[in-house]
C-alpha cells in the first residue's frame, strides 16, 4: 500500500494527519493511540511517498529542520551541509534513552537526501538504515551511534575546536560519514547496492539499539565501517571487559580497638592492591591489560570499624575473557587465604556484571594509521555475517565523555575523505 508524502499515516483507525499539524499535536496522537513500549517493528520511508513494512506499527511525525546560524568562520566550509548538520545534531539532546527527536530529526534529514529510511524500534526511540533505491543488501555499511553520555553540553566554537556533547563522540563520525556518502553519490562514485547508512540509539549504556537492529534487520553486507573517535586512524581492534563487583563484611566497633572487630575496608584494599598489581596478559596488538576501580564505597564513619566494603571493577581486557577469569579467581582465593576468610564466617563476595572478548578488526588499508582503541563499542552487537569491520572516526577518546568535548574543524573535514577513501577502498577489494 502507497501513500502520499504530504500526509503522515495511521494505519487504524484510517485517520490521516496533516503535516500542517503542529509536529507537538502530531506525536502526542501517535503517543496516545498507537505505540507501545513493547512494540518493535520496521517502518518504512522512500523518498516522495511512505511504504508501509512488514512490521510497521504506526507511521511516524517528523521533527522539522530549521535553518542553522554557523560562524562565519566555518560558512565557506559548509557547501555540503558538514558543520550546519553537525551543529543542529549537537543542539538535540540525545543522552541514551533520550534519542527519539534526534532520531525523527536525522530521519527526515536522510529522507531528503533522496533515501530509503528504514525505522527500526527499540522502546521509544527508533534506530535508523538508510540506502538508495530498494536494495537493502549493500557491499558496503556505514555505521555509528546517535546516543551520548550525560549531561549535555551546548554547542560552541572555540578557535578551531567544535565543542558540545557528541561533537566528537560519535556526532562528527555520523556527519562525516552521511556527508562523504553525499559527495560519492554526487560524484557518481557509488550507486543503488553499493553503500548503506545505520544509526543506533543506546550505543553507551548497553548497545540495545544495535541488538534490536541486528534482530530484525534481513540485510548483509560485504563491509561495515563503524565510526568512533579514533583521531582518524583504523584501528587494529577493541579491548574487552571484565566487569564485576566485590564485597567484604566485617564487624563494627571502636576505631581505637581494631583487635578486637573485623575490618572490611582493610580486606578490600588487600584484594585491590593484588588485582592491581598481578601480572596481566598483554597482546601483540592490543597491548596491556589495564584494571580500573571505579567506585569504591565502604564504612560508616571515620573513628568506626567498618563493617562493609563494596568495590567495582572494570577491566578492559587484551585477551579472552576466561583467561581474565581464571587469573581473577586465583587473586581471591590467594587473597582470602592469606586473610584467614576462606572458610570463616566473612568470605569476600564476588558478582559478575559482564564479560566480553577483545575484537580484533580488519586495518590494512594503504594511506591510513592504526590505532589501538581501549574503549568497547557495539561492534560485537552486530552479528558477524562474514563481513570486513573497520572501525575510524574523527576526534579524540580522550575528551569524549568530558567537560571538554570537542573536534576540531580540519579533522571533521579530513573524516570525510576518510570515509570516503575507505569506502571506495572496500568497494574495489571485496
Amino acid at each position: 500500500m502507497r501513500f502520499s508524502f504530504l500526509t503522515v499515516v495511521a494505519i487504524a483507525p484510517f485517520l490521516l494527519l496533516s503535516v500542517s499539524s503542529s509536529p507537538l499535536q502530531i506525536e502526542n496522537y501517535f503517543n496516545n493511540h498507537f505505540y507501545s513500549q513493547e512494540d518493535q517493528g520496521v517502518l518504512k520511508f522512500s523518498h516522495g511517498e511512505i511504504i508501509s513494512g512488514s512490521h510497521a506499527k504506526s507511521s511516524l511525525p517528523h521533527l522539522p529542520l530549521h535553518d542553522i546560524d554557523l560562524d562565519e568562520t566555518l560558512k565557506p566550509l559548509d557547501s555540503d551541509g558538514l558543520f550546519s548538520l553537525h551543529k543542529q545534531l549537537i543542539q538535540i539532546s540525545s543522552i541514551s534513552g533520550n534519542e527519539r527527536n534526534i532520531s525523527l530529526l536525522l530521519g527526515d534529514y536522510l529522507t531528503n537526501m533522496g533515501l530509503t529510511v528504514e525505522y527500526i524500534q527499540s522502546g521509544s526511540r527508533f534506530n535508523l538504515y538508510a540506502y538508495l533505491g530498494k536494495t537493502r543488501d549493500t557491499k558496503v555499511m556505514l555505521t555509528s551511534h546517535i546516543d551520548t553520555v550525560p549531561p549535555f553540553i551546548e554547542y560552541y566554537l572555540k578557535e578551531d575546536e567544535i565543542h558540545g556533547r557528541g561533537s566528537c563522540d560519535a556526532k562528527g563520525s555520523v556527519v562525516a560519514q552521511i556527508v562523504a556518502f553525499k559527495q560519492m553519490v554526487a560524484d557518481k562514485k557509488i550507486k543503488e547496492g553499493d553503500v548503506s547508512l545505520l544509526y543506533v540509539v543506546d550505543e553507551e549504556k548497553g548497545g540495545t539499539g544495535m541488538r534490536d537492529v541486528d534482530s530484525v534487520i534481513e540485510a548483509n553486507w560485504d563491509t561495515v565501517i563503524f565510526g568512533e573517535p579514533t583521531t582518524n586512524k583504523l584501528a587494529v581492534g577493541h579491548k574487552g571487559v571484565y566487569y564485576f563487583e566485590l564485597k567484604t563484611t566485617g564487624i563494627a566497633g571502636h576505631s581505637g580497638y581494631p583487635e578486637y572487630f573485623v575490618n572490611a575496608n582493610s580486606h578490600m584494599i588487600e584484594f585491590m592492591y593484588a588485582l592491581i598489581n598481578d601480572d596481566w596478559p598483554t597482546d601483540e596488538l592490543l597491548g596491556p591489560t589495564t584494571v580500573n576501580i571505579g567506585l569504591y564505597k565502604g564504612g560508616v564513619a571515620d573513628n568506626v570499624i567498618s563493617p562493609e566494603s563494596t568495590a567495582t571493577v572494570i577491566m578492559r581486557i587484551s585477551v579472552e575473557a576466561e583467561i581474565i577469569k581464571d587469573i581473577v579467581d586465583n587473586v581471591i582465593s590467594k587473597i582470602s587465604k592469606k586473610l584467614g576468610l576462606k572458610d570463616s564466617e566473612f568470605p569476600l563476595e564476588f558478582r559478575l556484571i559482564g564479560s566480553a572478548d577483545p575484537t580484533f578488526l580488519d586495518y590494512e588499508v594503504p594511506g591510513f594509521e592504526t590505532y589501538i582503541a581501549s574503549y568497547f563499542t557495539d561492534i560485537p552487537n552486530l552479528t558477524q555475517r562474514g563481513f570486513k569491520r573497520y572501525l575510524y572516526g574523527p576526534g579524540s577518546i580522550l575528551v569524549a565523555h568530558g567537560a571538554n568535548e570537542f573536534v576540531k574543524v580540519d579533522d571533521l573535514v579530513n573524516a570525510v575523505e576518510g570515509y570516503k577513501n575507505l569506502t571506495i577502498y572496500a568497494l574495489e577489494n571485496n
